[in-house]
């Protein structure tokens, strides 16, 4: 059972001025073409945020159920019965909402942990799309989702047959940093087909939507269409951000392409980029949010040498969180790390996760324009917040 009210059955809504829209996007039939949400403004009034008949659930089917299960170890049928009370748990986003128009959109692009996918993080995309970003969040295709898929052609995408990529367990050993570092070097190519893909659209160039084609969008009526974004994406400011593994990812993109202006690192886990020497090659600010459990000696040090860096950098832990946090499986089932040690409230924990995530983007790409609420939250929450570099847990 989650920790915010479920017996609404849907995870907290948004805090922001719009409500949330989202919706799934493929643009080619490639392998290595991603799948991809976008969380976005939508033009709906506010008293739209009421109508669950236009929310989805939060696990898309049972594909992705087996699949989180083989990260974690476990029999299907155990994690069934771990999601028997948030199965049906709805996102309050509306799902092929109309963007809002004549808008230039800030751009947040989103690089999921190992196991994740593009729903895990609903949360925070939410809340950044309720105060005006685009999000767009990855579902990587190096066998670290904990499910995806493709279409091999228009014919597959009719009938809803799908390529499935599974998840892989990567041993550990003296192969296990190369495999890793193979992996970065795929996620990083597919955060470059996200960068053309929003270049594309900055220039009025609009890719085709496959998924257009098959059962779950056709004939559904959706409002959202991909010309609304042409010539409205603003890529000044340009956001990386991720969790864990998309945090070497996110660290691993902004040291090669400078079109990205900020990076948002969310507990990094650094051992797949320990030799990257990044320390010289990002000078984009960079906003390390951690939680109190996650990082070991070795991760620590190697943060440590990018907080040496005379370019700026901000580091905060928050308190009696684990790992688990900046997710929102913390939400649905509740803690499953550290059983033993002090939490805090998870929705707490994610209300200054974002707080600090929108006063950096304040400061440094000018948006979202107001963080005052935010700024205040900060201050009443400043006991659960350490700034400076993240002690190791063991």
């Amino acid at each position: 059972m989650g920790w915010f009210n479920n017996a609404e059955n849907h995870l907290p809504l948004a805090t922001g001025p719009f409500v949330p829209g989202m919706i799934d996007v493929l643009t080619s039939y490639e392998r290595e073409n991603p799948i991809f949400r976008l969380y976005y403004p939508s033009d709906e009034s506010s008293d739209q945020e009421q109508s669950p008949n236009r929310w989805k659930n939060w696990l898309l089917d049972e594909s992705y159920l087996k699949g989180i299960s083989k990260v974690l170890m476990l029999y299907p049928f155990i994690m069934k019965l771990v999601f028997w009370w948030s199965a049906k748990t709805k996102i309050p986003a509306i799902y092929g909402a109309r963007i809002i128009r004549n808008k230039k959109l800030k751009c947040i692009v989103l690089s999921h942990g190992l196991g994740g996918n593009r729903f895990l993080y609903t949360n925070i995309c939410c809340e950044l799309a309720s105060r005006g970003f685009l999000v767009v969040a990855l579902e990587h295709r190096d066998n670290s989702a904990s499910n995806t898929y493709y279409y091999e052609n228009k014919s597959d995408a009719e009938r809803d047959f799908k390529k499935t990529i599974e998840f892989k367990h990567i041993k550990l050993g003296k192969e296990h940093h190369n495999v890793r570092y193979e992996q970065i070097k795929a996620r990083f190519s597919e955060c470059e087909r996200v960068l053309h893909f929003l270049k594309n659209l900055e220039r009025n160039i609009v890719p085709e939507n496959i998924l257009d084609h098959t059962p779950s969008h056709k004939n559904k009526n959706y409002q959202f269409k991909l010309d609304d974004l042409a010539g409205n994406v603003d890529l000044e400011g340009l956001c990386m951000m991720g969790h864990s593994f998309g945090g070497a990812t996110a660290l691993y993109t902004l040291s090669k392409r400078s079109e990205f202006k900020v990076g948002v690192l969310l507990d990094p886990w650094m051992f797949p980029v320990k030799n990257e020497n990044l320390e010289e090659k990002i000078t984009q600010p960079l906003l390390f949010i951690n939680t109190q459990t996650f990082h070991i000696a070795a991760n620590v040090d190697a943060m440590s040498k990018l907080l040496s860096s005379d370019c700026v950098r901000n580091m905060y832990t928050i308190k009696h969180t684990t790992h688990e946090n900046q997710t929102d499986s913390v939400l649905l089932i509740g803690y499953w790390l550290n059983w033993f040690m002090k939490k805090l409230d998870p929705l707490v924990a994610l209300r200054i996760n974002n707080s600090l995530i929108f006063t950096f983007l304040n400061k440094h790409i000018n948006f979202p324009n107001d963080v005052t609420e935010c700024e205040q939250l900060l201050e009443k929450e400043a006991v659960n917040v350490e700034e400076g570099l993240t002690k190791p847990w063991a």
